[in-house]
């Protein structure tokens, strides 16, 4: 997820937008079948479920932000998953500021969509400029950005709220991730940060374990490990529901471990430690229809059925969010600006029409 603003000319490459993954064309062709033999295969009246989709970062910066949402509320979507990010709420020590993320907001609040909210990206003040993902060298800094951030946005309706961003994997000022610091300089004085605000304005949120993800092709932290230590590290009791990634790269949704047994080994360490009653949302899932290594607009609105019957099956499956709204670009050379399930100049592909089919609000 892109965290930096257009402007400065610098980025953060998501987790698996930036691999080098050759798509076997075995694949392509099962997720392309003519639309005749998919429509023969598929059940008469397909099974209609409460999802989402992931925009991406920097919104506040997006031109069309407003169209965009319109087009992901009458695609039947419930929430809107971007980020209310640290290093733009509270640009200076001490210094709230609203005015980028209001209007993002209100947005996605009059186009009738719930807003998950990402926390994280730390300023350069707290971790002395190491990296958008180091952590801050006080931990109470980032209670009181969490705090600030629930006592401001609540009463605006966001009431999701995800403690970072594939957490397990390595990114700027984050190359070895560890769920022991994790744990102890984000989660823990972030949740005491949303359990002040929520008691304080008397309501309750949904606070979700933050984004775990394959590594695949990026390194990282094994998420199976990584939960494990977040539990061993007081992890137990912070968080209501668990963030999994489960992208499966060239493999089909219905069969990929990605979508299957991982999530599958994630919920038996949350059932070993008393948390079988909670879900795992899937807060990312997608394919790129441009660039390298990507699939054909057909190829990809294939997939929305497939992962949609694939994760849906699971007892402990929360909602499924596609990634993303609209393409970010048209470059030939970047997969990462192609994952939209609009084109960039704002026209539907397939997929737009696939996930309008199975998604009810």
């Amino acid at each position: 997820m892109r965290t930096t603003p257009p402007h400065t000319g610098r980025r953060v490459t998501r987790t698996l937008l930036s691999l080098a993954l050759a798509l076997p064309a075995a694949v392509a062709a099962i997720a392309a079948a003519p639309a005749a033999a998919q429509a023969a295969a598929a059940p008469a009246a397909a099974a209609k479920y409460v999802g989402g989709v992931a925009v991406g970062g920097l919104q506040p910066w997006n031109p069309r932000r407003a169209a965009d949402y319109q087009a992901m509320r009458k695609a039947n979507v419930t929430w809107l998953r971007t980020d209310l990010g640290w290093q733009w709420i509270e640009p200076r020590k001490g210094r709230f500021d609203w005015t980028a993320f209001d209007p993002v907001v209100a947005d996605a609040k009059r186009s009738g969509l719930r807003y998950l909210a990402i926390l994280h990206a730390v300023p350069g003040w707290a971790n002395n400029n190491a990296g958008d993902y180091a952590l801050p060298a006080n931990r109470s800094h980032m209670a009181n950005y969490c705090y600030r951030t629930a006592q401001h946005y609540i009463p605006l309706g966001v009431t999701d709220y995800e403690i970072g961003n594939e957490v397990n994997l390595p990114h700027p000022g984050w190359t070895k991730p560890s769920a022991a610091q994790y744990t102890k300089y984000y989660l823990l004085p972030c949740v005491q940060g949303l359990r002040k605000a929520t008691a304080e304005l008397g309501k309750s949120v949904n606070i979700m374990l933050g984004g775990l993800a394959p590594t695949d092709w990026t390194g990282g932290a094994n998420p199976v490990t990584f939960l494990t230590d977040v539990y061993r590290n007081g992890g137990k009791g912070t968080f209501n529901s668990l963030s999994w990634h489960p992208y499966t790269g060239a493999d089909h949704p219905r069969t990929a471990r990605q979508m299957n047994s991982d999530p599958d080994r994630l919920y038996a360490v949350m059932t070993a430690h008393g948390d079988g009653a909670k879900k795992i949302w899937a807060t990312e899932y997608g394919q790129a229809t441009g660039g390298p290594n990507s699939i054909s607009e057909t190829a990809q609105a294939a997939l929305v059925g497939q992962s949609v019957d694939a994760w849906y099956a699971k007892k402990y499956a929360g909602p499924l969010f596609w990634y993303s709204g609209r393409d970010t670009g048209t470059s030939t050379s970047d997969r990462e600006q192609h994952f939209g399930l609009l084109r960039y100049n704002g026209t539907a592909k397939p997929a737009y029409a696939a996930v309008t089919a199975r998604m009810r609000r």
